[in-house]
């Protein structure tokens, strides 16, 4: 099963025909993939050391765009796991109408955990590979 994120697609967030720009479906599935974070009980922190697979970058992102979301309303993003390395780990997601009847988005994301000190890649840490792996696809 997918993890589902109920998101809100505000008004200031639309461009020129009223449609949500293309650039802010990022930032409404970083949200969702935070909020899986937060369900582990994990939270960014000042101290890398409490938290130490905060420390990461973003290597790729892609999205194929397939509807228009139109106006201010409810936005529900799936992810799952579609691939869990060492040191990345590739999310999938979806973006839906609040009913979740449209498709309005898919692709993926792949993060690489890196070491603060070498700016190296790191490998996760048993919590993260713990809670990741019970959204890993099948597929993988």
């Amino acid at each position: 099963m997918p993890y589902v994120f109920r998101s809100q697609v505000y008004f200031d967030e639309l461009d020129p025909m009223q449609m949500l720009h293309n650039s802010r479906f990022v930032a409404h599935i970083e949200r969702a993939i935070t909020s899986y974070y937060a369900v582990a009980g994990r939270k960014w922190e000042v101290n890398v050391a409490d938290n130490p697979d905060q420390f990461h970058v973003v290597r790729d992102l892609r999205i194929e765009y397939l509807n228009p979301v139109i106006g201010p309303g409810p936005l529900q993003i799936e992810i799952w796991v579609e691939r869990l390395g060492n040191t990345s780990c590739q999310y999938g997601f979806r973006c839906l109408s609040g009913d979740g009847v449209v498709d309005y988005a898919r692709g993926n994301r792949t993060i690489v955990k890196i070491d603060p000190q070498t700016r190296r890649p790191a490998p996760w840490t048993d919590e993260f590979r713990d809670h990741h792996s019970l959204l890993l696809s099948k597929a993988s």
